[in-house]
C-alpha cells in the first residue's frame, strides 16, 4: 500500500521532485553492515525520516488492495459460472424426465420410483479426467485436449504414488512389511 501511494504521489511532477529531494538527507548512507539485526529493525522504524505520505491516501490504497484480494481471478469466476450453468442445464432436463416417468401410467410405482432415481443420478456433473500417454522418444507429437504426455519416469512415479496409497489405504497386518529375514535382523 505504502509503494502505490508513492507511486501515486509520483504522477505529479511537483511531488516526484519534492521525494526526490526529501530522500538526500543526514540519514541517507549510514548503513551500518556489522551491526546486529534487531538494532538496524529498530533503526529503519524510528531513525529514519517518515515518509510524507498522507494517510488518507494510505488508507484509500489499502482499501484498494482489498478489494482485489477479495474479488475472484476473471478464468475462476468464469469456469464457476459455467459449470454451474451446465448442472443447471442437467438439473432441468432430469426433471423433465422424472415429470414424464411420474405422468406414464403404464409403469408400476416402484419402477416409477426407480426411473426418477435414475434420471437424478445421471444429472450429476462427470467430467473425464486426464489420460497419460507416454510420450516416445525423438517426435514430437502433441498431446491433444485431455491428453497429457509423460516421459516413462513421471509414469512411473505417479504408479509409485498410487501403489502407496492403496497400501496406506488397505493395510498390512502388524504394519509389518518385507521379508521375514530382514525383520528379524533388524
Amino acid at each position: 500500500a505504502q509503494t502505490l501511494a508513492l507511486g501515486t504521489m509520483m504522477l505529479r511532477r511537483s511531488k516526484a521532485k519534492a521525494l526526490v529531494d526529501a530522500s538526500y538527507n543526514r540519514f541517507a548512507w549510514n548503513d551500518p553492515s556489522d551491526l546486529p539485526d534487531w538494532f538496524l529493525d529498530d533503526e529503519q522504524r524510528h531513525y529514519r525520516p517518515q515518509l510524507p505520505i498522507p494517510p488518507a491516501l494510505l488508507q484509500k490504497m489499502r482499501e484498494k488492495q482489498m478489494a482485489l484480494s477479495v474479488r475472484p481471478i476473471a478464468k475462476v469466476a468464469e469456469a464457476r459460472a459455467r459449470k454451474s450453468k451446465r448442472a443447471k442445464a442437467k438439473l432441468v432436463a432430469a426433471k423433465k424426465k422424472a415429470e414424464v416417468v411420474a405422468n406414464s401410467s403404464e409403469m408400476s410405482e416402484t419402477m416409477k420410483l426407480k426411473a426418477i432415481s435414475k434420471a437424478m443420478r445421471s444429472q450429476d456433473l462427470k467430467r473425464p479426467g486426464k489420460t497419460y500417454v507416454v510420450a516416445k522418444k525423438g517426435r514430437s507429437n502433441r498431446g491433444g485436449k485431455g491428453i497429457k504426455l509423460v516421459d516413462k519416469r513421471e509414469r512411473s512415479d505417479k504408479r509409485g504414488v498410487e501403489r502407496a496409497d492403496r497400501k496406506r489405504k488397505h493395510g498390512k497386518k502388524n504394519g509389518l512389511t518385507g521379508s521375514k529375514k530382514r525383520r528379524q535382523h533388524s
